[in-house]
């Protein structure tokens, strides 16, 4: 071989490794922008960088992380707001801006809030008629047809169901009535 081409040779095996830990490099520090945990990883596993090179990188991404989580501390003043109201000391502070001269006043009506008294309502006391075994009507307490003592008693509802009607000649009660 030649010597021109053995110096060929040289300089491209020099310049491979060299591009080889720029891109290993250029990796790590993109890692380090877009995925700081890994590239925390790969710098402290893989990087040939010095010892204080790779603390000084831990800390700065220490800080902007502190920076970047910690709250604010003082929020913006607020002033106090231009609602008045009518009846008595609020209970609490209205905030906001002033409101403008040119507005007019709203009037707004809250009314008190009363408690409510809810009784039950009672349950009417069942009307009682007498029927006949074998009748067809159902008859009052003082109907002539009402034997003391023999006539069986019903409600009113119970004689409707079983088909009895109104004593034509007293004055049962009606079912309207009931």
């Amino acid at each position: 071989m030649s010597q021109r081409m053995l110096i060929d040779m040289a300089k491209t095996r020099l310049k491979r490794p060299t591009l080889r830990k720029h891109s290993r490099n250029l990796g790590i520090v993109l890692r380090l922008i877009f995925c700081f945990p890994l590239g925390l990883y790969a710098m402290w596993t893989r990087a040939p960088w010095s010892k204080w090179a790779k603390i000084a990188v831990s800390a700065l991404v220490a800080a902007v992380l502190v920076v970047i989580l910690t709250p604010s501390t003082n929020p913006p003043e607020r002033q106090i707001g231009g609602i008045v109201t009518v009846d008595g000391d609020p209970a609490y502070t209205l905030l906001g801006p002033e409101a403008p001269e040119d507005r007019g006043k709203i009037e707004i009506y809250t009314p008190r809030r009363t408690a409510i008294i809810v009784e039950a309502t009672p349950t009417p006391a069942p009307i009682i008629v007498y029927c006949n075994p074998g009748g067809q009507y159902y008859h009052s307490e003082d109907c002539v047809h009402v034997q003391k003592g023999e006539t069986p008693q019903a409600t009113l509802e119970q004689a409707l169901k079983a088909g009895y009607r109104q004593c034509p000649e007293c004055n049962a009660p009606s079912e309207l009535e009931g």
